[in-house]
């Protein structure tokens, strides 16, 4: 299932499940953990946005542009990761956002577009709960879009990025051949483990490198000449 996905952006909605005072910023924005020393303001990040930042390899420490005031779990932060940049908004769907169901994650990520999917896809096998089932959908419906196409947002990233992985597994078995990791691989795939299937792949590429390594025949390549055959030259100088 792969809808058309926009070039250059996603936007996705998340139901948040759990929060808590996990997270605090600075004087300058900078997202820390709580028991940070630098912090002066306190934000509950929540299990969506906690795991996001953990699966994208390489971000940057986020910005808080929007900070909590009296709602602790409403806020805005951002963050790179090489190419890619990263917006999250927290914000309550429903009511006062009195409790933490109330609450969806809007996250944007702008960048290639398999970076993004390969994102998406780790984040949702990572999370406790299907983050496109919102505990409200009429509320949600009304105030954002469709529950119906905000799943099948979710659902064509995950594609995309399972697509891309099966075929970069293809790709391997092709170029070096069948083997123990391919099988490895195609596990971690079944289990909606990204990173395990790229560790497969690359120990399936160290391994080939080895084999040619011990496959060259360095003796083939050296001139064995007889000692009778070397002609010697005397390069002394006879004193008269």
């Amino acid at each position: 299932m792969e809808g058309l996905l926009d070039p250059l952006e996603s936007i996705l909605f998340a139901q948040v499940r759990k929060a808590g005072p996990s997270h605090g910023h600075d004087l300058e924005g900078n997202l820390r953990l709580k028991n940070h020393p630098a912090n002066t303001t306190s934000v509950w990040v929540g299990d969506v946005a906690t795991t996001l930042l953990k699966v994208i390899s390489g971000i940057s420490t986020p910005k808080v542009e929007q900070s909590p005031r009296f709602d602790e779990q409403r806020w805005i932060f951002n963050a790179v990761a090489g190419d890619l940049s990263v917006k999250v908004e927290s914000m309550p769907y429903w009511g006062f956002g009195l409790i933490t169901k109330c609450y969806v994650n809007i996250i944007t990520l702008q960048g290639p577009l398999e970076s993004r999917a390969r994102i998406i896809f780790d984040l949702t096998a990572s999370l406790a709960h299907k983050p496109w089932e919102l505990s409200f959908a009429s509320r949600f419906n009304r105030k954002f879009t469709t529950v119906k196409e905000n799943e099948i947002n979710w659902l064509s990233h995950i594609s995309h990025a399972r697509n891309d992985l099966e075929e970069m597994i293809e790709k391997t078995k092709n170029s070096l051949g069948d083997s123990e990791e391919l099988i490895h691989a195609r596990n971690a795939l079944a289990d909606d483990n990204a990173p395990a299937v790229l560790r497969a792949l690359a120990r399936m590429e160290a391994n080939s490198i080895d084999i040619e390594v011990e496959d060259v025949d360095y003796g083939a390549s050296v001139l064995m000449v007889e000692e009778e055959e070397i002609p010697l030259v005397d390069l002394t100088v006879e004193e008269e």
